[in-house]
């Protein structure tokens, strides 16, 4: 997919809300896409739309490597245009995932915000860089002594909220919480989640008119 149309699929996911895509993908038959409903918008007004990147931590005791964000950068030219950083924490709640300093340089190569299954720390400076990040809490600690990154898991799929994250799967991320759309399937999927929001507004319409549910529901079921 090149870059106009990614551009293309993100705007159009950006008009819509992560009920109706986990409708749509429901309808078509397809693996679940939703997020367990653990991982939440770290902040209000959150929302991220993009595709996935991927990293994995793991438990060590071993210190912060200093080299690790020049190892890290090596990576960056594989991740997709339009990125969301997807961290997989083994199942930790120890340490966080990601903070200022990485969503800052997050930022800085062009990721549109984070999805962290774990938690985060720095709420202020995160919340100032208006970087989106969507995980399972906060905490203060860092990964220092505790976790470290699994190099051999950047890019490569990973577990977060108990559904799988391929490199360059469609990440969207609002209010009602997060759910994955496998990259074969972004667009048939946008298309049912528009079916799905047009079946919606016009059931609003034919409810502000007076019209009985159960008549209206001959006419048109519930999506």
């Amino acid at each position: 997919m090149n870059k106009e149309k990614m551009e293309y699929i993100i705007n159009e996911y950006s008009k819509l809300y992560t009920c109706a895509v986990s409708d749509a993908i429901d309808e078509l038959g397809l693996e679940p896409g939703f997020l367990d409903a653990g991982i939440r918008p770290m902040w209000p007004g959150a929302r991220i739309v993009g595709f996935a990147g991927t990293m994995k931590m793991v438990l060590s005791d071993e210190p912060l490597d200093r080299n690790v964000i020049a190892r890290l950068v090596k990576f960056m030219k594989q991740i997709p245009n339009f990125p969301i950083m997807c961290v997989d924490m083994s199942g930790q709640m120890i340490a966080a995932g990601l903070g200022q300093s990485t969503s800052r340089i997050l930022q800085g190569f062009g990721f549109k915000g984070g999805l962290v299954d774990g938690p985060i720390r720095d709420m202020a400076q995160v919340i100032s860089l208006k970087f989106p990040i969507f995980a399972r809490g906060v905490i203060c600690s860092s990964i220092r002594g505790r976790m470290i990154i699994d190099m051999d898991s950047i890019m490569k799929p990973i577990k977060c909220g108990g559904r799988m994250i391929n490199l360059g799967d469609l990440i969207f991320g609002d209010i009602n919480g997060v759910v994955i759309v496998n990259q074969k399937n972004i667009e048939i999927v946008l298309e049912k989640a528009k079916e799905i929001i047009s079946t919606d507004k016009w059931w609003f319409e034919q409810l502000d008119k007076g019209h009985d549910p159960a008549d209206i529901e001959k006419e048109k079921p519930l999506p």
